[in-house]
């Protein structure tokens, strides 16, 4: 009897545990456009990012952030019957993105696209576009033209790391929603 309580409690924490992240994964999309809708960017422009982008996933809709997301515990199906799925996520052509920089503890450092990394490098850090993939940035009143140089950031939320001179140049705060063009 013991061993079977114990499932049980392990399958409601997981279930919990998923319906928290749900729930967490939409009010942060909830505040991530209400942020961009009360910044300096102007209105008309729409809040694409990792938070509200659709992922086409295999025999399944993508689901809006407006809609219940469905809660799938995969953790509790045994590898060997869990079906192989795979996911694409598709990249918007630019749009309102958080920004966060990274700086003083990387200088030195090579950057994923082999340039040395130092206070002066005007660039950013993506997870998936090319290296020297141009991407023009607004900010206020501020517009920047910069090259991919490196992978990141790796925080929930953020699409871009700015390096330190070009959050300087654009005149961004530590984090910044501002608005993000692939191509010039």
């Amino acid at each position: 009897m013991p061993a079977y309580l114990a499932r049980i409690g392990v399958i409601v924490f997981a279930m919990l545990f998923a319906i928290a992240l749900v729930t967490e994964h939409q009010a942060a999309g909830k505040a991530l456009a209400a942020t961009a809708n009360a910044s300096e960017a102007p209105a008309a422009i729409s809040t694409p990012d990792a938070l509200d982008r659709p992922v086409a996933v295999a025999g399944f809709q993508a689901a809006s952030l407006d809609a219940p997301a469905p809660v799938v515990l995969a953790a509790l199906i045994p590898a060997a019957a869990a079906p192989a799925v795979s996911v694409a996520v598709v990249e918007p052509q630019g749009g309102i993105v958080l920004a966060s920089w990274y700086g003083p503890g990387f200088y030195g450092n090579r950057t994923a696209c082999g340039q040395v990394y130092s206070s002066e490098l005007i660039g950013v850090a993506h997870k998936t576009l090319p290296c020297g993939t141009l991407v023009t940035l607004t900010y206020g009143s501020r517009v920047l033209v910069a090259p991919v140089i490196d992978r990141g950031p790796y925080v929930a939320g953020r699409t871009l790391d700015l390096s330190n001179a070009t959050k300087l140049a654009i005149g961004c705060t530590d984090l910044c929603t501002l608005r993000m063009q692939i191509g010039q």
